[in-house]
């Protein structure tokens, strides 16, 4: 007697009924599942590919920033005034981007993001897109204030490349009124727009 064409045993590799003629239908469906896979292997790769493109193009420089201080990536600042920063981002405003020393204690630095030529990170680092939004509220007046009622002593460096030392005074709408420059000491006055980079201490 023949056996029954619904048993366990004519079950193909899939777990799919062989009804015989040489186990042809089972075979094809197997290769129609086998290209389904890859079909939807294919899609998938070409659905996150198009979605890397659309955030790479959607980023922005404050957002790549962003991504950098999440990652505490080590990196290089180059400003347009010729200045070189290594370290990795701390803080970002709404006008700036502050960066301390990527291990252990060193200077720190804020930087008016109009001043930022590039951003270099190490070889090897992973690349970002820079899709995120960023929504800092602090500007380099307000830090430049902050600094005035703490006395700071600072180094502010124009976007000319002018240096200028001493104690913060007083800040009003635009401008900065540094004391102690020079000897003997005079007041320098720096309009705030002008600020690159400043540095404390």
């Amino acid at each position: 007697m023949d056996r029954h064409p619904y048993r366990p045993d004519r079950l193909g590799p899939a777990g799919l009924i062989d009804g015989g003629a040489g186990g042809g239908l089972a075979e094809r469906l197997e290769r129609w599942a086998a290209e389904a896979r890859v079909t939807e292997a294919a899609r998938a790769r070409s659905r996150e590919q198009w979605l890397r493109r659309q955030a790479e193009e959607e980023g922005t420089f404050t957002g790549v920033l962003a991504d950098l201080l999440e990652a505490g990536a080590p990196l290089t600042v180059h400003s347009r005034t010729g200045g070189r920063y290594p370290g990795a981002v701390r803080a970002i405003g709404a006008d700036f981007v502050a960066l301390g020393p990527a291990v252990g204690r060193g200077r720190e630095v804020v930087i008016a993001l109009g001043s930022v030529a590039s951003v270099r990170t190490l070889p090897g680092a992973a690349a970002v897109t820079g899709d995120r939004r960023v929504a800092g509220t602090l500007t380099v007046a307000d830090v430049v204030a902050a600094l005035a009622v703490e006395r700071e002593r600072v180094r502010l460096v124009t976007v000319d490349g002018e240096a200028v030392s001493g104690i913060v005074r007083s800040v009003g709408q635009d401008v900065v009124v540094v004391g102690g420059v020079g000897d003997p000491p005079a007041a320098a006055y720096v309009a705030v727009g002008a600020i690159s980079e400043l540095f404390v201490g």
